[in-house]
């Protein structure tokens, strides 16, 4: 490729020099012609002669050499930038030149065999410039006896080995020969004392909850690792015979896939979306574990977007969200009242109250599973109180236009702050739900 860019540069460098030369020899030639008509005007003037018009073909002359000049310093000035980017990639070929070598090994084997026969002798070796990633691809069909996803599994191949893989057949494995060649450096970890603060300094931090397996038969719990994580299994996937061009493209194969039967759930997390998602609860009725990787969703409308799933083993259920639902809206504001300690000391209070109003646009009755969250204190000078269900209701000045809209208080708390209510939304109906904590905190202690 350097080659044949440093023909095009020479090319280009020869019709520009070419330009140049014809410029120079043309501005020889106007000033020959100038020089010449000037010699027979002093001529003509010794003997009396009055040329006719000789102020307009002296402009002539000299607007014409003028063009000239102009032509010749373009080509000029194009040679030298030509010529400087010749230079620049000769010292790029001169590099990979350096860099650059073709590496032989010659392979010597012994056969000990007690008779003489025909074996067949398969030989693996590892090259450079090749890889895979699991990439997924989930279709959610629904019909009248429910719901089904459509789950396919792809290894994307990638290989830049200087060889096309025509027909081959296809084995991606999870194996990774480099992986613990060489140790890790170890560093020293430096431990120092610091004077206690008068202060308690809390931070407030967000924590995701990961729930890509939702546990089943097969749930496994190690670490995540780099790479593609395969929980330590080993797997090797097949593929049927593929092509695979050696040009660094990605080329996706099939290498498994499964159809399950699907729950489908309408959820509204409005602290992190104001919409309502689709969301598929499906299990790898598969019998190899899904490995973690991109998702493309698909629907009955097309392609609607990408996602990201984790390890999920045989038999284990899994959440999927397949966008939001376009006839539902939902509102969420929240609002804060804080109460400071007196002198005399006592605790701080702040009172949040979070309002969650849904509006169903379509026809059909809708059943839409709301989510909030409660801060979960880890100290003891920090407490958060959640109040009852019917503790902060909506009055008249709280809706929109003074509606008035039902309120639900049904709803259920977990040990991480997650509370939840289920709403049944009827057709062109709205319905709310409200939540009211304290967070009490001691005096002294900063950050809430």
């Amino acid at each position: 490729m350097l080659r044949a860019e440093r023909i095009r540069l020479e090319t280009a460098r020869d019709a520009v020099v070419a330009r140049r030369d014809a410029a120079t020899a043309e501005l020889a030639a106007v000033t020959e012609m100038a020089t010449a008509a000037l010699r027979d005007l002093a001529i003509a003037a010794t003997r009396g002669i009055t040329a006719p018009a000789p102020g307009a073909a002296l402009a002539a002359l000299d607007a014409h050499s003028a063009a000239v000049r102009e032509r010749r310093v373009l080509a000029d000035l194009e040679a030298g930038e030509l010529q400087a980017a010749l230079a620049r990639l000769d010292e790029r070929i001169a590099l990979a030149e350096a860099e650059s070598g073709e590496q032989a090994a010659r392979l010597v084997l012994d056969l000990h065999a007690e008779a003489a026969a025909e074996v067949a002798i398969a030989i693996g070796y590892v090259v450079p410039g090749a890889a895979w990633r699991p990439y997924h691809r989930a279709v959610l069909v629904r019909g009248e006896s429910g719901a089904t996803v459509e789950w396919q599994t792809t290894a994307c191949v990638w290989q830049a080995t200087a060889e096309d893989w025509d027909g081959v057949d296809l084995v991606c494995s999870l194996e990774r020969p480099s992986l613990g060649v060489a140790p890790p450096d170890l560093t020293d970890d430096e431990l120092r004392a610091r004077r206690r603060p008068d202060t308690i300094a809390v931070e407030a931090r967000e924590q995701e909850l990961h729930t890509t397996g939702l546990g089943g038969e097969g749930a496994a719990g190690a670490p995540q690792v780099p790479g593609i994580d395969d929980r330590g299994l080993g797997l090797t996937l097949a593929a049927p015979r593929a092509t695979v061009a050696a040009d660094g493209a990605p080329h996706r194969v099939p290498v498994g896939g499964f159809t399950s039967p699907a729950q489908i759930d309408l959820v509204a997390i409005p602290l992190r979306s104001p919409w309502v998602h689709v969301r598929a609860r499906l299990t790898n009725t598969g019998a190899a574990p899904l490995l973690a990787g991109p998702v493309d969703l698909v629907m009955s409308s097309g392609y609607i977007g990408r996602t990201e799933v984790g390890f999920v083993a045989p038999n284990e259920k899994l959440h999927l969200g397949f966008g939001p639902q376009a006839d539902v809206r939902v509102h969420r504001s929240e609002t804060t009242e804080r109460d400071d300690a007196g002198l005399l000391g006592g605790w701080n209070v702040q009172t949040v109250r979070v309002a969650v109003r849904l509006s169903n646009l379509g026809a059909s009755a809708r059943e839409v599973v709301v989510t909030e969250r409660v801060p979960v204190s880890e100290v003891e000078q920090v407490e958060i109180k959640v109040a009852a269900p019917d503790a902060y209701r909506l009055g008249a000045d709280d809706q929109p236009r003074g509606e008035q809209i039902a309120q639900v208080t049904a709803r259920a708390i977990d040990d991480r702050g997650l509370v939840t209510w289920s709403v049944a939304l009827p057709p062109l109906g709205r319905r709310a739900v409200a939540l009211e904590y304290r967070i009490r905190s001691q005096r002294g202690v900063a950050g809430v």
